[in-house]
């Protein structure tokens, strides 16, 4: 199991966000950690719940195994408002999402009616026992988005389950970010001329007395326009123009590059 901190660039030196609804993504496929399939699913949802303000917490990738899936799914559905998870819901061998899902949140993997009839209203006389599998899912699934999407989005309690073809995967997705609400972060962002050993102490200072501002650092080596990219993030704008003004007061002000 690989976990990716989403927030993990060159050097992020402080995140702390206001409480909100939390999230995590679970990306499931041998090939997206042998590289045989560049991973897009993930960065798309992410890019997504920032703007609707979603907190994302976590992003695994595993593979396609199902007791690795299932407690990841435990522990994820327990600590986490909502959690997504992209692949291996297809009709082949590989395809161990929804048995996963099932043993993780103690359930019994059954087949749904609707699910079998679209199924089969879909693949006519091309219907085979492969096919079929993927109407059963586990027991007390919702169908979401039956009139909106061309097939519907599976939720079991909590969890979102996607498909892993990109193409499907961000429809759907979007369909369910006109479900969620949050408040979206506002991004305010400085080019500095010096290194970072020449803020931190000011950075530091200014973000533990706003704990409701997000501050990162990201140093740059390869332009000579800036040194340091910094960012100030919040959900509130009257602490975000604060803190902004606070660090700008703290800088010599030939450090900051103008835009």
């Amino acid at each position: 199991m690989i976990e990716i901190n989403i927030w993990s660039a060159p050097t992020v030196l402080w995140c702390k966000l206001m409480n909100m609804t939390t999230a995590a993504i679970l990306v499931i496929g041998n090939e997206v950690l042998s590289g045989k399939v560049e991973e897009e699913n993930a960065r798309y949802m992410i890019q997504g719940l920032r703007r609707v303000g979603v907190d994302l917490k976590r992003v695994n990738i595993v593979r396609d195994d199902r007791d690795v899936i299932a407690e990841d799914i435990r522990t994820m559905s327990q600590r986490f408002d909502v959690v997504f998870t992209s692949g291996g819901v297809g009709s082949t061998h590989d395809d161990v999402t929804m048995g996963s899902i099932a043993q993780g949140l103690d359930l019994k993997l059954v087949r749904h009616p609707e699910l079998y009839r679209m199924l089969q209203d879909h693949y006519g006389d091309r219907i085979n026992p492969a096919v079929l599998r993927m109407a059963k899912v586990p027991e007390g699934t919702e169908l979401l988005g039956l009139e909106e999407l061309r097939f519907p989005l599976v939720r079991v309690r909590n969890v979102y389950v996607f498909p892993g073809v990109p193409q499907f995967l961000k429809t759907k997705f979007d369909f369910v970010l006109s479900l969620l609400t949050g408040t979206p972060l506002i991004l305010e962002c400085m080019h500095l001329k010096v290194g970072e050993d020449q803020i931190a102490e000011l950075l530091a200072t200014v973000d533990t007395e706003m704990p409701d501002v997000e501050i990162g650092s990201y140093p740059r080596f390869d332009t000579e326009e800036y040194r340091v990219k910094v960012t100030v993030e919040s959900r509130d704008k009257k602490q975000l123009e604060e803190a902004v003004q606070r660090i700008k007061e703290g800088l010599n002000p030939d450090w900051i590059v103008e835009a």
